[in-house]
C-alpha cells in the first residue's frame, strides 16, 4: 500500500521535517515542504519513484531561544542542511528538483554539493524574482482571461483581510492570494494544501524578497556540469512566464526546457502524465 513515512531532523535550532515514499524505483530529492509537497505530487509520480521532501527552514518550527536574523535562513545554510539531511538519509547522488522559489535553492545546492546531485530540476522557476517578474503582470494582462481577473481581484480583496487576522501565516495568505495567477483551474481550492503548515516570515521576506530577487542564474550554471531541465507551465502568470527564460537558454543550449499547456504553476499536479512523460525523458537523456 502506498504511503509518505514523516520524520522529524533537529538541525541548528530548526525541526526540519522529511518526507518518504515507500516507493522501490529511483531516487529523487525534492526540496520545500515535507508537508506541502506531499499533497501535489500525483500518485503517478509518486509510485514511480522513490521521493524524499525536505523542508526548507522557512517551513521548519524554530527550536532555539535565540532571536531570529536573516542569518538564521542564509542560503548557505539550507544548502548544508540538504547536504546533512541527504548524507543521514543515505540518500546516493539522484536528481534534486526544486520548484517556485525552491528552484533557485535546488541550483545552488546543485552548484554547492555536485557529488550529491546526478540531475538539476527547475520546475515553475522564473530567471530571478528581480526584473522579469514585471512581465508576469505584462502576460497577465495580455493572455488571462476576465474571469482569471476577476477571480484575481477578489482574492486580492480576501488577502487583505486575512493579513489583518493571522499576519503571521503572511506567506500561506499570500499563495493562496494567487490561485487565479497560479491554478489553470479558477476557482481553485488550493488552501487545503497548506493546512498545518508553519511559515517563518521572515526567511520568505529575505529568500523570496531579497536573495531571489538579485539571482544571478547564470553565474550558476556556468559551475554545473549536470543536465538540467526548466519546465514552465504556459498559463502560469505567479512567476516570470517561460519566454523570459529565451535570452538565457540562448546561452546554454545543453540546457532542456519544457512549456507544458494547459497548466500553471503547479505542473506535474495539473498534467501528471505530461509531466511524467517529459520527467522521464529528461533524466533517460531523450529529446
Amino acid at each position: 500500500m502506498f504511503e509518505w513515512k514523516y520524520q522529524t531532523i533537529e538541525r541548528e535550532g530548526f525541526s526540519l521535517q522529511v518526507a518518504r515514499n515507500n516507493t522501490e524505483g529511483p531516487p529523487l530529492f525534492w526540496i520545500g515542504s515535507a508537508l506541502y509537497y506531499p499533497r501535489v505530487i500525483p500518485l503517478e509520480i509518486a509510485k514511480r519513484y522513490q521521493i524524499t521532501v525536505v523542508d526548507q527552514r522557512g517551513f521548519a518550527k524554530r527550536t532555539g531561544s535565540e532571536k531570529e536574523t536573516t542569518d538564521d535562513y542564509a542560503l548557505e545554510k539550507l544548502l548544508g542542511d540538504f547536504s546533512s539531511i541527504q548524507t543521514e538519509l543515505g540518500i546516493p547522488a539522484c536528481p534534486v528538483i526544486g520548484h517556485s522559489g525552491h528552484g533557485y535553492m535546488a541550483l545552488a545546492y546543485a552548484a554547492k554539493y555536485p557529488n550529491q546531485v546526478s540531475h538539476l530540476g527547475m520546475i515553475s522557476t522564473g530567471p530571478s524574482h528581480g526584473s522579469p517578474m514585471f512581465e508576469a503582470e505584462v502576460y497577465f494582462d495580455r493572455q488571462a482571461s476576465n474571469i482569471r481577473k476577476a477571480a484575481h481581484l477578489q482574492n486580492q480583496i480576501q488577502f487583505q483581510k486575512n493579513i489583518k487576522e493571522t499576519p503571521s501565516d503572511f506567506f500561506i495568505h499570500y499563495c493562496v492570494s494567487l490561485e487565479a495567477k497560479g491554478f489553470y483551474q479558477v476557482p481553485f481550492p488550493s488552501r487545503k494544501f497548506w493546512e498545518g503548515i508553519h511559515t517563518n516570515k521572515l526567511a520568505f521576506d529575505y529568500l523570496f524578497g531579497e536573495v531571489f530577487r538579485d539571482i544571478d542564474v547564470s553565474e550558476y550554471f556556468k559551475k554545473l556540469e549536470v543536465p538540467i531541465w526548466i519546465c514552465m507551465g504556459k498559463e502560469d502568470y505567479q512567476v516570470a512566464p517561460y519566454y523570459t527564460w529565451d535570452p538565457i537558454l540562448k546561452r546554454f543550449p545543453e540546457i532542456q526546457m519544457t512549456v507544458i499547456e494547459k497548466s500553471s504553476h503547479l505542473p506535474f499536479f495539473e498534467k501528471s502524465d505530461d509531466f511524467l512523460y517529459q520527467l522521464e525523458n529528461w533524466l533517460q537523456g531523450r529529446e
